[in-house]
């Protein structure tokens, strides 16, 4: 029996996609599969990789269909297959360690009812993605607790924290969820897994939703990359972001749509953010599934104000500034416009060089260092933290 599914999906990013195979490919073990969803627009590379290379049962490939899908259908279609009690979903520039199987197995033992887990992440840009000064991290601790629910609701459909985005973190992406939450998910919302094309945040609302128990674990088991052709490499330049977005739209079409009347904030404004992004998200799915909001009107407007403190120039300042400026007059008759007062900019003294650990959390200037895959800087990282071996077998470390 399949313990752990491991979702894949990738469209154009073949070359890292087949790095992150090798990387997951030299894992010991059989207790896993990694499924890949390729929706790629030339499917010979991953399918020659499979054909010719790649001689490993654990690994399966879904080749791409002859229309492209949008990125909500290839994780559904991901998910269909899997075969695992635990179910993940990683990007194609990441990493996971399937040493996961252990942490899951203890924590199924500690807790008869969980039925999702996630862990903090190590973060890396991949070589090709590095035009200016930028800082990799690797989370410090490793300690283990229960996320109350109510909590995390709180936090996640109410932006309770007024922070520029909700501390959650729990859901399939870079977490597991078990596979029998994934099927009542896919019962309670339309027979679909996923709906929204904010695909991760929308898992994230369901699980929160959904779960009986969800439990956290500091101690890294994956790493978020971004690589060139990545979407948060698209960032650093706005025209680039623009086509991207375009690009998501055109290949969402016939979904739920990105623009949403009751919460009247242009995603493809200028001055767009993360932060609006998942906003958008979770303002759909409460009003769609009546989930109480709540507090949500003053508490987004703090965590607007929080996105704003978070520019490197003055031109980006003023283009969020004004984005929110436009949503808040048009969003329930402008009655939250007045709480919107971001403080005035102040350029940072420096930008990504400084290293060193702040909170738990070590960061590392990439500018030279040796890791040139996101699976060499975790076997880079796991030097820092604690061995795998050591948290699974450690009673202290599992104390609630």
């Amino acid at each position: 029996m399949v313990y752990l599914t491991v979702c894949l999906p990738t469209r154009n990013r073949q070359a890292y996609c087949i790095k992150t195979i090798e990387a997951m490919a030299a894992a010991d073990g059989d207790d896993f599969e990694v499924i890949v969803a390729d929706n790629s627009d030339d499917p010979a590379p991953l399918a020659d990789y499979f054909a010719t290379t790649l001689k490993d049962s654990r690994f399966r490939l879904i080749p791409p269909v002859p229309a492209v899908l949008s990125m909500v259908d290839n994780w559904e279609r991901a998910l269909e297959e899997a075969q695992g009690r635990w179910i993940s979903v990683i990007g194609d520039d990441d990493f996971i360690d399937t040493r996961v199987t252990g942490l899951i197995r203890r924590l199924e033992v500690l807790h008869r009812d969980v039925d999702a887990i996630n862990w903090d992440c190590m973060i890396y840009q991949w070589p090709d993605n590095r035009p200016a000064s930028t800082l990799a991290s690797i989370p410090m601790s490793s300690g283990i607790s229960v996320h109350p629910k109510q909590t995390l609701a709180d936090r996640l459909f109410r932006w309770s924290e007024g922070k520029r985005r909700p501390s959650v973190g729990i859901g399939i992406y870079h977490g597991v969820v078990r596979k029998s939450l994934m099927q009542r998910i896919r019962a309670s919302y339309g027979d679909r897994y996923f709906e929204h094309p904010v695909v991760d945040w929308d898992n994230t609302c369901k699980v929160v939703a959904q779960a009986t128990r969800m439990v956290h674990c500091d101690r890294p088991f994956s790493v978020l990359g971004a690589c060139l052709a990545s979407n948060s490499a698209a960032s650093h330049s706005r025209e680039v972001m623009k086509q991207r977005l375009d690009t998501f739209e055109r290949e969402s079409k016939g979904g739920i749509d990105l623009v949403q009347p009751e919460f009247p904030f242009s995603l493809i404004d200028p001055g767009a953010s993360v932060c609006l992004t998942i906003a958008t998200l979770t303002a759909w799915f409460c009003r769609t599934y009546a989930i109480d909001l709540t507090g949500f009107g003053p508490n987004f407007a703090s965590a607007a104000m929080d996105e704003c403190k978070y520019c490197y120039t003055r031109e980006e300042y003023d283009a969020k500034v004004s984005c929110f400026e436009r949503g808040f007059a048009l969003w329930e008759g402008g009655q939250w416009a007045s709480l919107f007062k971001p403080a005035p900019f102040v350029a940072p003294k420096t930008v990504n060089e400084l290293s060193g650990l702040s909170d738990d959390m070590l960061h590392i200037r990439e500018t030279g260092i040796a890791p040139a895959t996101p699976a060499e800087f975790y076997r880079f990282g796991e030097n820092a933290i604690m061995p795998v071996e050591h948290l699974l077998a450690g009673t202290k470390v599992f104390a609630l």
